[in-house]
């Protein structure tokens, strides 16, 4: 093997770290706020687990077993946000990651209930 094609290995192999960590997972866990009322409180199981985060090429995706899956378009550096319809509820998220510690809001549009969580 002649020296151009072992210094681009060697290349190639320097730049395996820095692809892989564009990409980064946050993971978080919401809590209803208080006053939530009784039709915002039925939706807790869906909300309660664990959701994750990951970004990746200036993109968000949400996702959790409860049934959250969906994309968050950047607003701001670090911030993504998006509308999500699930069932009756009609819910905007945020996720701010420029926040210490990062942040996760979920609040439905028509009856004003909130979930929020900072990174678990």
């Amino acid at each position: 093997m002649n020296l151009a094609r072992r210094l681009a290995c060697l290349a190639v192999l320097g730049l395996l770290p820095a692809v892989a960590s564009a990409q980064q997972s946050v993971k978080f866990r919401l809590a209803a706020q208080p006053g939530n009322i009784q039709g915002c409180i039925a939706a807790d199981p869906q909300f309660t687990r664990e959701h994750t985060l990951t970004v990746a090429g200036g993109e968000a995706e949400l996702t959790s077993p409860g049934g959250v899956n969906t994309k968050l378009k950047a607003t701001k550096p670090n911030v993504f946000e998006t509308d999500y319809a699930q069932g009756r509820l009609h819910l905007h998220l945020v996720a701010d990651l420029a926040a210490s510690p990062p942040t996760l809001t979920v609040t439905e549009k028509n009856l004003g209930c909130k979930w929020m969580a900072v990174r678990s």
